[in-house]
């Protein structure tokens, strides 16, 4: 995909500001700058924009299509596009959500997107986030403003979009798992790592992915404040596609790590869970410094962390509940 000059950035940045600070915008007019700005960001993807808005619109302001091998003129994909401009600052209502959700199912679109210079509130968010046959997502002005700075023609090094792209996949995997369990099991083991470490810095922990080999005992590293000084802890998953039991031997392994290496304690996940005799040799102070959990904790922690996304989770005041509750 290419970048957006200085240039153009800075013009569509122009019309965003218009959008935000020009008090005599009418809701036509709006429309009509935001169409400005839609037309280059969807362009980047291969999309023509179309203004569909005015009397008789229903319910859809602007549609954005591509074709097969850029034939536009047999369209394969279509994106719904809604616009709610208020004069001030205030929550978009819910029923304008459910409202764009009922056009969409009407007009057979899978896809829609309520672009507002208002703000999204938590039942909204709760509404996206609900399993629905179509994809719908809230942009704010704040969000638009972010997409163009993302096309901004500045250097970016290879390692990171990789990293960019496979944060996106394990948010989009882990919102997956949380409304299909089962996904998890069609997951090839560092994806889970990935996914893993996603949800956790997502629920508000400091997150450090370790390699995939010579990781020196650990997955994924954790981080938060307890009790005004910061702890660590290590985090060790096992997804053995031969759905494999963890046993006894691989638990001593990751609690003498901790041990040897002074950390405040650790999470044992594996998704085919634990032999029988896997904490047998464990003292009553090894199990409170290492907890163990299986494929239904993973999607728990999954669940927790759409709900933070969508604003409906918020973080206890000690992480650690979050790890050994």
């Amino acid at each position: 995909m290419e970048k957006l000059s200085a240039e153009q950035c800075d013009a569509l940045d122009g019309e965003l500001s218009k959008l935000r600070n020009d008090p005599s915008l009418n809701p036509q007019d709006a429309e009509l700058v935001l169409g400005r700005v839609l037309g280059p960001l969807f362009g980047q993807e291969g999309y023509e924009v179309d203004y569909t808005g005015g009397v008789g619109d229903r319910g859809i302001d602007f549609r954005a299509f591509r074709g097969a091998d850029d034939d536009i003129s047999t369209p394969i994909e279509t994106i719904g596009i809604q616009a709610k401009f208020y004069r001030k600052t205030r929550q978009v209502p819910l029923n304008d959500v459910q409202s764009l959700i009922g056009a969409a199912l009407l007009q057979d679109l899978n896809r829609v997107v309520l672009v507002s210079n208002g703000e999204f509130s938590k039942e909204s968010r709760a509404v996206v986030e609900k399993t629905l046959p179509l994809r719908i997502e809230l942009l704010d002005l704040n969000g638009l403003r972010s997409w163009v700075n993302r096309l901004r023609d500045e250097s970016v090094d290879i390692e990171t979009e990789v990293r960019i792209i496979l944060r996106d996949l394990s948010s989009r995997l882990a919102r997956l798992i949380a409304g299909k369990p089962d996904a998890l099991a069609h997951l090839e083991w560092r994806t889970v790592e990935h996914v893993v470490a996603e949800v956790f810095e997502g629920m508000g922990f400091g997150v450090t992915l370790t390699p995939g080999s010579k990781d020196g005992g650990k997955d994924v590293v954790l981080t938060c404040i307890v009790k005004g000084k910061r702890a660590e802890y290590y985090v060790e998953i096992k997804h053995w596609r031969s759905s494999t039991k963890v046993g006894s031997a691989a638990v001593e392994k990751l609690l003498k790590v901790i041990v040897e290496e002074r950390k405040d304690g650790g999470l044992f996940l594996s998704t085919y869970g634990f032999t029988s005799n896997a904490f047998e040799q464990l003292t009553t102070i090894e199990k409170q410094k290492l907890k163990f959990g299986d494929h239904e904790k993973i999607v728990t922690f999954c669940r927790s962390y759409v709900k933070a996304k969508a604003g409906l989770w918020s973080p206890p005041e000690n992480l650690t509940e979050v790890l050994f509750g």
